[in-house]
């Protein structure tokens, strides 16, 4: 062989090491944006979660029906009802530093958010919340700040305006993902909607942003479905959440 091929092969060799590196760092590089992308859309999403929960409206009418109580001499309902009002504030922000939490701080905060919301709106509505097939809730951790915006709603704008014999009706059990239902005799999913017209470009629209990210890197996927029940001649509505969760 002579020097000029053994140079030729050595330069080929070089540029086809090199190609190889170049590639390879390219595709790392690549897959590093793509998943700084994800994280920030990510962190995004959960902050305008975060705002979509701290609603003013809800804040402002809370602070009014603690007034309320205090100007009838509803002393102690005043105390308790603006003790839990902080708790749950607390906890709210609390959550809003954390990718996921706990089903058990979950219901811990929606059944707080439930009892602030029946005592505002006069008991007019009951509910139950019930645990199918979970025995240990504090070792399940799901997605944070999924679940409220749809008890929310069904408070809101399905039951309240009812004002009164309102059921709400909250079932979890595991399967492949945790599915969460959300069941009132309210309004419906048509009234819901037009009582806050802003609602479906808010939370809704946020929960299925996130969804549609979760889905990205998860093969099992996330799904949020509603079933308007007058259709079928009932009353209000069901919505069914199925998140994926991690059992600690």
């Amino acid at each position: 062989m002579t020097f000029a091929i053994f140079v030729y092969y050595l330069l080929l060799a070089v540029i086809a090491t090199g190609s190889y590196f170049y590639r390879h760092t390219y595709n790392n590089l690549t897959e590093k944006n793509t998943q700084l992308e994800r994280k920030n859309n990510r962190i995004e999403l959960e902050s305008k979660a975060f705002s979509s929960q701290m609603n003013p409206h809800f804040i402002y009418n809370s602070l009014s029906a603690a007034q309320y109580l205090i100007m009838v001499n509803e002393n102690k309902k005043a105390f308790d009802y603006l003790s839990d009002f902080s708790l749950l504030l607390r906890q709210m922000f609390e959550n809003a530093r954390k990718p996921e939490v706990s089903l058990a701080d979950e219901l811990t905060f929606i059944k707080r958010y439930i009892e602030l919301e029946r005592l505002r709106f006069n008991e007019s509505f009951d509910y139950a919340i019930n645990l199918n097939n979970i025995i240990e809730p504090k070792n399940i951790y799901i997605p944070t700040m999924m679940v409220q915006p749809l008890v929310e709603n069904a408070v809101r704008h399905g039951l309240a305006p009812k004002k009164h014999n309102g059921v709400l009706h909250i079932d979890f059990y595991m399967d492949k993902l945790l599915i969460c239902k959300v069941d009132d005799n309210g309004l419906g999913l048509k009234q819901d909607f037009q009582s806050n017209p802003n609602y479906e470009r808010s939370a809704l629209k946020i929960i299925n942003e996130r969804i549609k990210v979760m889905n990205e890197t998860s093969e099992i996927k996330a799904y949020i479905g509603f079933v308007d029940k007058k259709a079928n001649g009932g009353e209000g509505l069901l919505v069914e959440l199925g998140l994926p969760f991690q059992n600690i």
